[in-house]
């Protein structure tokens, strides 16, 4: 799992009265994604809204890796945080640093480096010691966009604080780096599934095709389902519209295989929505729903206590 930060808190300050609350929320949020695996985090603003202490609280009494290549102790100049990891996977390495524009919060202590600046210098680095590199960032597309063309040494870069979130519909852009955000509201999870041929080659999203062979399989197989004994074009003979939209699937089916099979490195991203509907998190979501009622009562007993 990887996540470009922000995820523990709704904003950088604190609704009045509700700070117990918010902590609690935050530690339910760390503790029950990093269950899902290896849990990378770039710190980011919001990250910060219970202070330092509390992120270093977490980071010590779970198997969190906190990243940041620009947040430093302003009285030591060190680095708060791993500044990178590298990773072998499946014959694979794959680098990942995190970086933060700012923050929107006075905290003592803490010095931010030119995210930008340190993003260069983290690629000049990794490099060459990796066959994929991802950047972790928090910041909006509108900030780094930008700056897109001088961190072409990396990959991916997967952001955070953007308030859309990536269609994989959408084809990237190809020459530049992959990029994936999820919105701000919690309410997907992303894959991204890569499979690497031949190392050093550039990785191509093929996230749309897999997408329109999915849609268009499914489509033809829907209408297949009429009367699955005879061939489609006999079951609609008399539907010229149909006709033409089997037409147009079949053509999209092709397309898709095609650029499929002429590609060598290739990369696809999916979202997946959290819902109370997944049957394998039934236990999660149960357990979640136990601490926001403990939140409901810690957020009555402060606005009692203020009376």
């Amino acid at each position: 799992m990887i996540d470009a930060g922000d995820s523990m808190f709704e904003s950088y300050y604190f609704a009045k009265g509700k700070e117990a609350s918010a902590k609690l929320r935050a530690k339910t949020v760390i503790e029950h994604t990093s269950k899902m695996g290896d849990y990378y985090y770039n710190v980011g603003v919001q990250d910060f809204t219970a202070g330092l202490s509390f992120i270093k609280e977490i980071e010590n009494q779970s198997n969190i890796y906190f990243l940041s290549a620009n947040l430093y102790d302003d009285k030591s100049d060190t680095l708060l945080f791993n500044d990178h990891i590298i990773l072998e996977r499946d014959n694979l390495k794959v680098g990942m640093f995190g970086v933060t524009r700012e923050l929107q919060v006075e905290l003592t202590g803490v010095k931010v480096d030119d995210y930008i600046v340190t993003a260069k210098k983290k690629i000049n680095e990794l490099r060459s010691q990796v066959d994929i590199l991802v950047m972790l960032v928090n910041a909006t597309q509108t900030h780094f966009g930008p700056f897109v063309k001088e961190l072409s040494g990396v990959d991916y870069i997967f952001s955070s604080l953007d308030g859309s979130r990536t269609r994989p519909e959408i084809q990237q852009v190809s020459g530049k780096p992959l990029e994936y955000k999820m919105g701000v509201q919690g309410k997907y999870i992303g894959r991204c599934d890569i499979e690497i041929i031949e190392k050093g080659k550039p990785i191509v999203d093929v996230s749309n095709q897999k997408m329109m062979l999915d849609v268009f399989s499914q489509r033809l197989k829907k209408l297949q389902e009429r009367d699955p004994n005879r061939k489609i074009e006999d079951i609609y003979k008399n539907s010229p519209n149909v006709l033409a939209s089997i037409e147009r699937f079949r053509a999209g089916i092709a397309s898709a295989n095609s650029t499929l099979s002429n590609v060598t490195n290739s990369s696809s991203f999916t979202l997946f929505p959290l819902s109370g509907s997944v049957e394998s998190e039934k236990k999660t979501l149960k357990a979640v729903d136990q601490i926001l009622d403990r939140c409901k009562k810690l957020d009555e007993k402060s606005v009692a206590v203020a009376s």
